[in-house]
This record gives structure tokens, C-alpha cells and sequence, in this order.
């Protein structure tokens, strides 16, 4: 139960949803997330941290770049019941069904 609540945690803030949501596209450097989020890349490692210790992503090493991948199947379901789907190549995140 306390993965669980820590799954659901990292996921429920909207810059930690918005890097998940990036990474449906398949593993990325850090340095391609940061400017796809719009934030301070300090603070995109910090979230990028906090998913991984939920164990939502996977992360290695390649030289000097971080890769990032999602490793979580039940943080994928999560965004699917959201109806939250992958960015598209501009980094425009795509909306949420609206409506009924």
C-alpha cells in the first residue's frame, strides 16, 4: 500500500506529470526534458529525482547524460485512465478529454 500512495504522490504534481507525460515517447536526456517543461533545470532534476524514488522512471548513464525512461506499467495506466497522452514532437502536451 505505501508504493502505492508514493506512486500516486509522485504523480500528482503537475510538473512530475508533465515529465511522464514527455517520456511516453520513450527514454530522453535530461537535457531534451528541461526545455520541454518550461522549468529551471534544477528544478526539473529535482522532480526527475522524486519519480525516480517512486520508482515510476529508470534511469543510466551515457557519458555525461542522464536517460531517462518510465519504468513504472502502473504509472502508464494511471495516465491512460487520465486520458493523458504522449507530447507531440513541439513539446505541446496533449489535452485531456473534455466533456462526457
Amino acid at each position: 500500500m505505501k508504493e502505492k500512495i508514493k506512486l500516486l504522490k509522485a504523480l500528482g504534481d503537475e510538473t512530475r506529470l508533465k515529465i511522464v507525460q514527455y517520456l511516453l515517447n520513450g527514454e530522453q536526456c535530461a537535457c531534451k526534458i528541461v526545455p520541454h517543461i518550461g522549468k529551471a533545470q534544477p528544478t526539473v532534476s529535482q522532480h526527475l529525482r522524486i519519480l525516480e524514488e517512486a520508482g515510476v522512471l529508470q534511469v543510466r548513464r551515457q557519458g555525461v547524460n542522464l536517460l531517462y525512461k518510465i519504468k513504472s506499467k502502473e504509472a502508464v495506466r494511471i495516465l491512460k485512465i487520465l486520458d493523458i497522452r504522449k507530447m507531440d514532437k513541439s513539446g505541446t502536451i496533449a489535452g485531456t478529454r473534455r466533456g462526457p
